[in-house]
């Protein structure tokens, strides 16, 4: 399975939210690094076909989807706001997208609901509802909806920039895991240098709507090509003095 974006710019307002992107990502999870406005969300909407590019072109494995519509998409967006369907019971909010698909039926979408939230740590509150459950736990339960059908292309959005410390932690960790034999491709965005070193999955920094680097995090953490791929992957920030050397 690949993911490509084949020179795809996005202009809004008279403003460039995306520049010319040219990037080619294989099976398993690809990290997503860059400050607040970089184009993360922007390069995300676009890949899931809520955002059409002015130009270029999306391709996944081998297909231009450009012009497919969201709904015709094998793809699944995990936003930072977790998003649940609060008349639903967390079993149905899981089962959800299962029972649109007509590889799932009866038992078989029984049986992929309790694996996935026995996966999630969710396997105790499948017959509660959104609003009885903790921000941490409603995001579990986004994120295993999202898991629960396969799609060729998981996007998930800083899904742990709204939880506390060691909530993300531990969601890390389980998404790591998850996430080492994914058949499909997975998109995984964040502004946290320490969360795309805890991944240690091949990475893109993007800077103003422009991709800076790929590669092996760890490596450019190490040795940074430019200051800008420096900044994003410094925590703390670092600090810059002007100076000569001599």
């Amino acid at each position: 399975m690949t993911l490509i974006l084949d020179r795809v710019s996005v202009r809004q307002r008279g403003e460039i939210w995306l520049d010319d992107i040219r990037l080619e990502t294989g099976t398993g999870l690809t990290t997503l690094i860059g400050p607040l406005n970089s184009g993360k969300t922007t390069l995300m909407r676009v890949v899931a076909g809520l955002q059409p590019p002015d130009s270029g072109r999306v391709l996944v494995a081998g297909k231009d989807v450009t012009s497919i519509s969201v709904r015709n998409r094998s793809i699944a967006f995990v936003y930072q706001r977790f998003i649940n369907y609060p008349s639903l019971t967390i079993y149905e909010n899981i089962a959800s997208p299962l029972r649109l698909d007509a590889r799932f039926r009866g038992p078989a979408i029984d049986r992929r609901v309790r694996e996935v939230a026995e996966l999630m740590g969710l396997a105790g509150l499948l017959d509660r509802r959104p609003s009885e459950l903790s921000g941490g736990q409603q995001q579990r339960t986004a994120i295993a909806r999202a898991l629960a059908r396969p799609v060729d292309v998981l996007l998930l959005d800083e899904p742990l920039a709204n939880l506390d410390f060691k909530l993300r932690e531990q969601l890390r960790a389980d998404l790591k895991a998850r996430f080492a034999d994914a058949p499909g491709v997975v998109l995984y965005s964040t502004a946290d240098p320490a969360e795309a070193l805890t991944f240690a999955a091949p990475t893109v920094v993007l800077g103003e709507g422009r991709v800076l680097e790929t590669g092996d995090v760890a490596a450019m953490y190490a040795r940074p090509p430019t200051l800008a791929v420096a900044a994003t992957l410094s925590d703390p920030p670092l600090n810059l003095l002007p100076g000569v050397v001599r």
